[in-house]
């Protein structure tokens, strides 16, 4: 039993009708002014707008340092000392580090996924679009995931890196078991060594490219990420190749999340979906709408670093809060009716690609990947409709996505 009057119970989180509406769950949170502690998490759960805000923006506070130890806390001693190889990737990068080793990393990507930049790969993605969208269109119908979301951004991404096309389908495995563990979906007791062996796996191979882009370096990131490394004093080998893992592993989750959401989230309004065929120029509105409605990222991590009163409750030094992105962008407090999806929206202020120091790499290119995609399918098919009554969405803590997407049209 918990050692805090405040858990929530067990019984409501990460059940099957957690995964397939969370929103009830949250809108508990959200009617209570102090943060919850939930067991299954060992976490503290940040639901309201203001307190994720406050604590996404406070990274003294609320650190992003040593997320992965703390997922290993909660395993045996010798499966820690069994699963340090995948310990050591996800403890080193962008994503786990605070300032300034966050500052030097972040501002030497953020060169590559600029708009100006991001804007140069318009033509790329509207030929990669085409080119799926023709394979499907003989048949009359696709699974708009499997078929669409997940091929798009994964490609997307191996070109900018530099990374072979034709080991899309290897590095979609490898990104998937690791996720898995690393999300929380799957217990590490259960999964480690599957995860641990794609960690391994992938390290080699990366290895192999950059030993490549040093005797021909090329004009792709991973040459630029190279010739960082050489320079000596902006990233060390370690974090290179965790870098690239990083980004491969959760470069696409976004993008294909976005993707199909959006298209789920249309399918299910018609009324929304008839005013975008009809007003085209809304498109960029209601892709806010449908980031803030069904957020791909619904959780986000951080370690508590120093003593701190939050949101009514003390919490202490070490122990792990759960920023609740999906909560938030339904925030009565923030957005009228939130429960609504209204792509005629104003002011709208969610927080989809995170806040703060650690906000999504690349919004940039997922918005515009998620631009050129909707603009595509609606436009060529006017007679799209789903196929299916029964959505099964995937079990994932962190990530909000359908599994599979039948449509036809």
């Amino acid at each position: 039993m918990s050692s805090h009057t405040d858990a929530v119970p067990s019984r409501q989180w990460l059940t099957p009708e957690f995964f397939v509406n969370p929103y009830s769950f949250y809108d508990e949170l959200l009617s209570s002014e102090t943060v919850h502690w939930s067991d299954d998490l060992n976490s503290w759960l940040l639901a309201r707008y203001d307190h994720v805000v406050s604590a996404l923006r406070d990274p003294r506070t609320f650190s992003s340092a040593g997320r992965m130890a703390a997922l290993l806390d909660q395993v045996t001693p010798e499966l820690r000392v069994k699963l340090k190889p995948m310990y050591d990737t996800y403890s080193v990068g962008m994503i786990q580090s605070d300032p300034p080793g966050h500052t030097r990393l972040r501002m030497l990507l953020n060169k590559v996924f600029t708009p100006a930049e991001v804007d140069r790969l318009r033509s790329r993605i509207e030929v990669l679009v085409g080119e799926l969208l023709d394979r499907v269109q003989p048949d009359g119908r696709m699974d708009a995931i499997n078929d669409f979301a997940y091929p798009l951004p994964v490609t997307v991404l191996c070109e900018i890196l530099g990374v072979p096309v034709d080991r899309r389908d290897q590095i979609g495995t490898w990104t998937a078991n690791v996720n898995r563990t690393v999300s929380g979906t799957c217990p590490l007791n259960e999964c480690a060594d599957q995860a641990q062996s794609s960690v391994l796996e992938m390290r080699a191979y990366f290895a192999e490219l950059v030993e490549q882009r040093r005797e021909q370096p090329r004009d792709d990131l991973l040459s630029l990420l190279v010739a960082a490394e050489e320079a000596g004093d902006k990233l060390s080998m370690d974090e290179l190749q965790t870098t690239v893992v990083m980004l491969i592993s959760a470069g696409h989750e976004t993008t294909t999340s976005l993707i199909g959401n959006g298209l789920l989230t249309l399918l299910q309004h018609p009324d929304q979906l008839r005013q975008l065929r009809e007003n085209p120029d809304l498109m960029s509105a209601a892709i806010d709408e449908i980031l803030r409605y069904e957020s791909p990222l619904q959780r986000q991590t951080r370690r508590v670093a120093e003593d701190a009163e939050f949101g009514g409750r003390q919490i202490r030094k070490g122990q792990m809060v759960s920023v609740l992105l999906g909560a938030a962008n339904r925030d009565p407090s923030v957005f009228s009716d939130p429960d609504r999806f209204d792509i005629r929206r104003e002011d709208n202020k969610h927080i989809a690609f995170g806040f703060g120091i650690h906000s999504c790499l690349g919004r940039f290119l997922s918005r515009l990947e998620g631009t050129i995609a909707f603009d595509a399918i609606l436009r060529r098919f006017p007679k799209l409709q789903l196929e299916t009554e029964e959505i099964k969405w995937q079990h994932h803590v962190a990530v909000r996505c359908v599994e599979s997407l039948p449509v036809s049209f």
